[in-house]
C-alpha cells in the first residue's frame, strides 16, 4: 500500500518510475553500443543512446514541474528532486561514454571486447539494483534496504572489473595514447555503477529519515 495518497503525489510518482526506465533504457542502449564491432551500427546506437538520455531528461522536468506545484512536503520534495537530478546523472554519464566512442572513433581492442562487456552488464546490473530501491522507497523501506546493499556489492563487483580491464590495457602492445584513452572510457563506464551506487547512498538517507 502506498505512503502517499494525493493526486500529486501519485503523479509524481508515477514520473519517477517512468524515469527510471527511462534511464536504464539509456544504458541498455549504450550496452547494445559496446557489444556491437559494426563501425556504422556503433554510429546509430550512438545516436539512440542520445535519444534516450534526451527522452529521460524530459521526463526529469515533468516530474520537477509536478513536485513545484505542491506535491509532497517540503523536506521530502527537496530530497526527491536531488534523487531524480542525481538520477539523471546516469543518463548522462551512459551519454558521455557514447559521445567517447563515436566523437572519438574510438577503435577497441579484440583483447578488451569482452571485458568492456562485462563492465557494461555489471554496471547495468548495478542500476537495476538501485532502480528497485528506488521503487520501493514509496512501498517497502526494507526491501528498499536490501536492494541498498546489493547495489553496494554489484558496484564494488565492477570496481574489479575495471581495474583487471586497465591491468590488461596497459599490457597490450599498442601507443600509450591509445591506452591512455581505453583507460579513461573504462572509467567512464565503471561511473555508470559508481554513480548508482551514490544515489543508492542519498536513498538511504532518506530511508533514515522517514524511519524516525
Amino acid at each position: 500500500m502506498s505512503l502517499f495518497f494525493g493526486k500529486k503525489e501519485q503523479v509524481v510518482i508515477e514520473l519517477f518510475r517512468q524515469h527510471l526506465d527511462a534511464v536504464e533504457d539509456t544504458i541498455l542502449k549504450l550496452q547494445d553500443l559496446i557489444c556491437s564491432k559494426d563501425k556504422e551500427k556503433q554510429k546509430e546506437l550512438a545516436e539512440e543512446v542520445r535519444k534516450a538520455e534526451t527522452a529521460a531528461d524530459q521526463i526529469r522536468r515533468k516530474a520537477e514541474l509536478e513536485m513545484y506545484s505542491g506535491a509532497f512536503l517540503p523536506n521530502f520534495r527537496g530530497d526527491l528532486l536531488g534523487t531524480i537530478e542525481a538520477l539523471d546523472r546516469i543518463a548522462n554519464k551512459a551519454e558521455s561514454v557514447a559521445d567517447e566512442i563515436d566523437l572519438q572513433d574510438l577503435i577497441i581492442p579484440k583483447e578488451i571486447h569482452e571485458n568492456l562487456k562485462a563492465l557494461i552488464s555489471k554496471s547495468l546490473e548495478t542500476y537495476k539494483a538501485l532502480k528497485e530501491a528506488a521503487k520501493e522507497m514509496f512501498e517497502d523501506f526494507e526491501k528498499a534496504s536490501q536492494m541498498i546493499v546489493k547495489t553496494e556489492r554489484f558496484e564494488h563487483e565492477t570496481d574489479e572489473i575495471e581495474r583487471s580491464t586497465i591491468r590488461k590495457i596497459f599490457s597490450l602492445d599498442i601507443p600509450l595514447a591509445e591506452k591512455i584513452q581505453l583507460k579513461d572510457l573504462v572509467h567512464r563506464i565503471a561511473d555508470i555503477s559508481d554513480t548508482s551506487e551514490d544515489v543508492s547512498d542519498r536513498i538511504q538517507i532518506i530511508l533514515y529519515k522517514r524511519k524516525v
